[in-house]
């Protein structure tokens, strides 16, 4: 049984949540074209996949256009019934860059707004209000007074054509060929140039426009010209001074209002939010609200799902496939997609989300169609699951999902990075498996960010609790001491992600019984242990050791112990089996990466427990923890761990690893070189061993971590002080290594010149708490005193004293410059 099947009989039936989503689809009216079935969870599911029959376009169209191809206009029809009446204008940027920097992909969201269209005099000004701006059930006037106490925009003007029986008709050309997505000021932003639309090398594309009853969809062909283009623009574009690309407009009629009713945001449930400022909210309020990003979800028997019952919605949430999807992503991203419609089932719905063929000849720019696309760079970067929502109310509306193609390509290099420890019979899990389990997870991630839930990152250390954490591959070895893949990643939601379903779109008849079922929602939640944490609270910086990116395990200290115990067996094997015959050998830099690195983000998880603090996003009287200090002796424990990882023998690579690999031939544009080299055509286990140490000792050492240290040392004793922590870092890499040899004392010195450089720029830091700077100081002041006393060793040893020393003295002579003093580049690795 399913983790998420058996939740449905955890929670009692009567909370269980009836969410029909009703789609855009659903909204707009169906499509002209059938759907085609790609997929179905289970024989039950198959009759509401079913092709629906089509329904032809044949209402009067909802702001209809046409081009005048002479004059490169757009003109557009305005009947009277619609004059002054708010529709959702969406943005969509059609196609893409091809690059990270800036990230511009073919189906990247840009705004949504609430607009209309007002006649003034000969022209007609597209307006949009400020929904930011609000005085939920108050009364007229004071809704007025906050309305005019904020500004509104004229987002548009448009001189009036002609009109002709009521219609209007005005050349709208000077918004439709305008930039509205941003993508001259996010060129400029990264570095890439000045750009501006040129309007004679732009049009409107009819062949991807049209008007259809209840949205119009208008694309722009615009053509962006300027000087002195960066580098990352001439590399993707054919001509870097003229970059043609498409953005495409919808204009769409709001949903009904009836039938949906918007959910008070709770930052418990890890569900997105529209948010605003409330003024009529009282002196006990902060006059900020919020409404829980959710998709109409309505159950097709109201009775039936109140008795418990597995009802269908009223519509379905319907994703469709891209065509340029080939297989077998095209297969893991459906079966990963559909994850959720057994999700849904906690909810209370049976048939809920379905995922189809996009039909024939259809545009997937259409508002009425929810997308997973495909989406290429030169190099890999993020997928994305972005939404359009109604402003008023958080009804999701519509999405373009992003799938990024080279993510297979780096779990690709992971694989066959652990291929050579495998031995004779090779690894347990075959390539293709492994990187699809990964993109069936990645497209459940992706789609659920839709569905609307936020990150939560503690699902590594709850069981794999949701689809919604950064998954590293879970690997351990098999009783023979070989890499064992069979659980890289789980195969389907958790715990978590009923949860958020239920918040999300369980039904309720009336407020009254929504308020009191979504309590209890969250409090079941809260008894059975789940948590959640989001966002920067991830970061290296933090304070909850559970809450990390990309690791698995019950705790930071066992995935540590098992990531190092797989790392070692992966370096001591390592070789010119990570490639195939006839490959070049410079490829093994990227499949070695991740083998040196294997346990690096485990390092991030276990730095946190110094200073280490749990905590809850608790409410009064929801019975959860809000902080817990963590015990001095998992404290010390993390710290001691996290400076073993620096020892010489952990960062040591063997010279019969680095002799494997040269520099990336003339025929490669260098995109393998995943680790950098401060030696230029040479493999650099100094620069890997100081980035790493960077990273720890940056971590161990942050200043927000240090703040906590000294205060949670001022309230107890007994956990670890200022004193303490910075006295067992110079003890553990300046007070060490008189037996070691001499690779063993050049990594040494890779560590103190880290530890060296992190003390001073906490001294030194103007954001860091006096406590902070003058403890670091301290231990400078006591290291500079060490180091003058110590002489002698090899010509290495000394040339790194004195210029350590230096570094001392001008710091306390006010001369120090952090920017002068060189560091070792952390390793910048995609995303596994």
């Amino acid at each position: 049984m399913s983790l998420a099947r058996s939740l449905v009989r955890t929670f009692p039936r009567s909370l269980r949540p009836a969410a029909a989503a009703l789609v855009l689809l659903g909204v707009l009216g169906a499509p002209t074209t059938p759907a085609t079935l790609l997929a179905a969870p289970a024989p039950d599911v198959a009759a509401a996949n079913a092709p629906a029959p089509a329904t032809p376009d044949t209402e009067q169209a909802f702001l209809d256009f046409r081009v005048d191809a002479e004059g490169n206009r757009l003109l557009l029809e305005i009947p009277a019934d619609r004059m002054g009446q708010d529709f959702l204008y969406m943005n969509t940027l059609a196609t893409g860059l091809g690059a990270n920097a800036p990230l511009m992909d073919r189906g990247q969201v840009g705004i949504e707004a609430v607009v209309r269209l007002e006649r003034r005099g000969n022209r007609v000004l597209m307006m949009r209000d400020n929904w930011n701006v609000r005085a939920e059930g108050g009364s007229d006037a004071l809704l007025r007074s906050a309305r005019e106490s904020f500004p509104t925009s004229v987002v548009a003007t448009f001189p009036i054509d002609s009109e002709d029986g009521g219609t209007v008709t005005v050349d709208a050309s000077s918004f439709f060929m305008s930039d509205v997505f941003g993508v001259a000021s996010r060129l400029r932003s990264a570095g890439q140039g000045s750009f501006q639309v040129s309007r004679d090398r732009s049009w409107i594309d009819e062949e991807s426009s049209g008007a259809f009853p209840r949205n119009t969809e208008i694309r722009a062909v615009l053509t962006f010209t300027g000087d002195q283009p960066g580098a990352a623009l001439r590399m993707v574009a054919p001509d870097g001074s003229s970059i043609t690309m498409e953005q495409h407009h919808s204009l769409v009629a709001l949903p009904d209002p009836q039938g949906f009713r918007p959910r008070l945001r709770d930052g418990r449930s890890s569900i997105f939010s529209v948010n605003f400022m409330d003024f009529a909210q009282g002196i006990d309020g902060d006059y900020r609200s919020g409404f829980a990003a959710r998709w109409r979800l309505i159950p097709s028997d109201p009775a039936a799902y109140l008795r418990g019952e597995l009802v269908e919605p009223v519509e379905p949430l319907v994703f469709h496939m891209d065509p340029g999807i080939p297989e077998p992503y095209r297969t893991a991203f459906i079966e990963g997609g559909m994850w959720w419609n057994e999700i849904l089932e906690s909810a209370g719905f049976r048939n809920a989300f379905h995922i189809r063929d996009l039909p024939e000849g259809a545009n997937p720019m259409d508002a009425r169609y929810n997308m997973v696309y495909w989406v290429h760079r030169v190099g890999p970067g993020p997928s994305v699951g972005p939404s359009f929502r109604d402003p008023r109310t958080g009804e999701i509306l519509k999405t373009v999902v992003r799938m990024d193609s080279h993510r297979s390509l780096v779990n690709y290099n992971i694989w066959r990075g652990m291929l050579p420890a495998a031995g004779p019979e090779g690894l347990n899990v075959s390539a293709e498996e492994f990187t699809m389990a990964r993109r069936r997870q990645h497209t459940a991630h992706e789609i659920g960010h839709t569905i609307g839930i936020a990150h939560n990152f503690l699902a590594g250390t709850q069981g794999r609790s949701t689809v919604m954490d950064y998954p590293a591959p879970l690997v351990d070895l098999d009783a023979d001491g070989r890499p064992d893949l069979s659980e890289a990643y789980r195969p389907e939601g958790g715990a978590w992600d009923t949860l958020a379903v239920r918040y999300a779109y369980t039904w309720f008849p009336d407020e009254a019984s929504e308020e009191e079922g979504l309590d209890a929602i969250m409090q079941e939640a809260i008894d059975a242990g789940l948590r959640y944490l989001t966002g920067g609270h991830a970061a290296l910086s933090g304070s909850d050791p559970a809450a990390t990116q990309w690791v698995e395990g019950s705790t930071m200290f066992e995935a540590t112990e098992r990531t190092t115990r797989v790392r070692r067996v992966l370096m001591e094997n390592f070789d010119e089996r990570a490639i195939d015959p006839g490959e070049p050998m410079s490829v093994l830099n990227m499949r070695f990466a991740h083998v040196y690195l294997h346990h690096r983000y485990a390092l991030h998880g276990v730095v946190k427990y110094l200073g280490g603090m749990e905590f809850n996003y608790a409410r009064r009287g929801d019975r959860q923890v809000p902080t817990r200090i963590l015990p001095a002796a998992e404290q010390r424990r993390g710290m001691e761990m996290a400076l073993d990882a620096l020892e010489p023998a952990e960062l040591h690579i063997p010279a019969r690893i680095t002799d494997l690999i040269p520099p990336p031939g003339p025929d490669t544009d260098g995109s393998e070189r995943w680790l950098p080299s401060m030696a230029g055509p040479a493999m650099d286990p100094i620069t890997l061993a100081g980035g790493l140490a960077t990273e720890v000792l940056d971590g161990l050492l942050h200043r927000e971590r240090l703040a906590r240290v000294a205060n949670f040392h001022a309230r107890d004793a007994g956990n670890p002080g200022l004193d303490e922590v910075l006295g067992r870092v110079l003890e553990r890499t300046w007070g060490a290594g008189s037996g070691d040899s001499r690779e063993e004392a050049e990594l040494r010195r890779v560590v103190q010149r880290v530890a060296l450089d992190v003390l001073l720029d906490r001294a030194g830091d103007a954001g860091a708490l006096p406590q902070v700077r003058a403890a670091a100081e301290y231990h400078l002041a006591a290291l500079h005193d060490d180091l003058r006393g110590r002489s002698g060793g090899t010509p290495e040893a000394r040339a790194h004293l004195a210029q350590a020393t230096r570094d001392l003295e001008r710091y306390f002579d006010g001369r120090d410059d952090p920017d002068a003093r060189s560091r070792f580049p952390v390793v910048p690795l995609p995303w596994p």
